[in-house]
């Protein structure tokens, strides 16, 4: 077997092989030629890559990765992932709605007994979001089954979905949240929670959801050891605070017309400077690196554009208000504002 086999050769010692017929260094140096064949036979095939539609199962095989207790409970796996769905063309809408997706999604795996207050903790966390973006208009929608989608719509488990729909109730009731009940809107795994909030100009949005899970689990069969030695299914919450990145920046774009606070803005700063003498750059430039030092995003203008065409540049971006433009001149001037040093 010193040259390459033709195929008919190698059918042939194939034959003798497997008969039992064929020398023993011949048969060896066969079963070696076949198997190097099988490995260039796969690096022949195209890879076939899969586009991933969500997280939720990724997190599920973590958790069924190694076995849990009830001492590991709760359990919380956040992640930024990457996500695409094959949004039909009509559907598509800017930022609002795209194919490929971020998500700062998360699941949350506990007990029954841990529920409420995992459940009552997001939905806390979501106010606590509003506060910072100065969302003040919003309302959550409880969402649930309905008799007749059960084991069409929604999973045959009607004895859980009393269950949970009742423990979800409980949480907002008790928690004094704003919000309103709707039948038949559930997820097919259960009951859930959509955040809508509304704009400055008025347009509502769905920018979140808290959903409740207590089907997914058991499909995947993951469990975990209780105190009394039994293995039970973990009731999963699925996460996402602010939805998807792209969604949740178009909203804020609209939501503040472009004029975004200052801690949020792209440039917060830009240092201006009366003209392009070489002597007033020589001053602004240690400002702009002090800011930058100090994790200010600054830009500059130093060019011998005139000083209130600097200003009006800087206020058509949009990035910041006026008042955080930082002029430097000879003289004091009107609309300047100097960082403390």
């Amino acid at each position: 077997m010193s040259a390459i086999l033709k195929d008919e050769e190698f059918v042939a010692v194939e034959a003798a092989v497997k008969a039992g017929v064929a020398p023993q260094s011949v048969a060896a140096a066969f079963n070696e030629l076949s198997a190097l064949r099988a490995e260039l036979k796969k690096l022949g095939e195209p890879e076939s890559y899969y586009l991933k539609a969500m997280n939720c199962p990724h997190h599920h095989r973590i958790f069924a990765a190694e076995p849990r207790s009830y001492r590991d409970l709760p359990l919380r796996l956040a992640e930024y992932g990457t996500c695409y769905r094959y949004e039909q063309s009509g559907e598509l809408f800017g930022l609002m709605r795209v194919r490929s997706l971020n998500m700062n999604d998360a699941h949350i795996y506990c007990t029954e007994e841990q529920f409420a207050d995992e459940f009552r903790a997001v939905n806390d966390m979501y106010l606590k979001y509003f506060k910072i973006f100065g969302l003040e208009k919003y309302q959550m929608r409880f969402s649930t089954s309905s008799p007749e989608g059960l084991g069409k719509k929604y999973v045959d488990e009607p004895a859980l979905w009393k269950k949970t729909e009742d423990m979800v109730r409980n949480v907002l009731n008790e928690s004094g949240i704003n919000y309103v009940e709707v039948a038949n809107e559930a997820a097919f795994y259960g009951p859930k929670i959509d955040v809508q909030v509304w704009s400055a100009i008025g347009r509502e949005f769905t920018i979140a959801t808290n959903q409740v899970d207590f089907a997914v689990p058991a499909k995947f069969g993951l469990t975990y050891r209780d105190k009394d030695n039994s293995n039970k299914t973990p009731l999963c919450i699925h996460r996402a605070p602010l939805g998807t990145h792209e969604r949740f920046i178009g909203f804020l774009i609209e939501h503040y017309a472009g004029n975004f606070p200052l801690w949020l803005a792209p440039d917060q700063v830009r240092v201006i400077t009366l003209n392009d003498d070489e002597a007033l750059i020589n001053y602004a430039k240690p400002i702009v690196n002090e800011l930058r030092a100090n994790m200010v995003r600054v830009d500059a203008d130093f060019s011998a554009t005139p000083f209130k065409a600097k200003i009006s540049n800087a206020e058509r971006r949009g990035s910041f208000p006026p008042p955080h433009v930082v002029g430097y001149g000879w003289s004091s001037v009107a609309r300047t504002w100097k960082p403390a040093r």
